[in-house]
């Protein structure tokens, strides 16, 4: 499975971070409900975290398909969801410590986490895209 990235470390890094893309789309597509409670968000917000659910199964399949073509050729794919996953790094910080968003502080660890594993992902392969 991880023979198409010839670079053992970047495909295992970019495994973790598919798991975890993983995590966040089965949780804002089938518990968003309990999700935005837990984060003080109204069911208002419904229809926006479930987008967001989907845009994350987009990006986690495009990831996975990685898996089986290699990941030659996909610089616009991968310099995309390094942009989105920083700016969602950048955001959950600054709700937590400007915006006094208590409750998010565990979802911008986790984020951090994810990021460093793409951008350590990223850096191994990004002669090959």
């Amino acid at each position: 499975m991880f023979g198409k990235y010839n670079d053992t470390p970047a495909a295992i890094s970019l495994g973790i971070y598919l798991l975890g893309g993983l995590f966040y789309t089965v949780q804002l597509l089938f518990m968003t409900e309990a999700w935005l409670q837990e984060n003080g968000i109204g069911p208002e917000a419904v229809g926006v975290a479930r987008v967001l659910g989907f845009t994350w199964l987009g990006l986690t399949i495009s990831l996975l398909r990685t898996y089986s073509t290699g990941p030659d050729g996909q610089n616009a794919y991968f310099t995309a969801m390094v942009i989105a996953q920083i700016g969602i790094l950048l955001n959950l910080w600054h709700q937590h410590l400007f915006a006094g968003a208590a409750t998010v502080i565990d979802d911008a660890i986790i984020v951090s986490v994810l990021t460093a594993l793409l951008l350590f992902g990223y850096v191994r392969i990004r002669s090959r895209l």
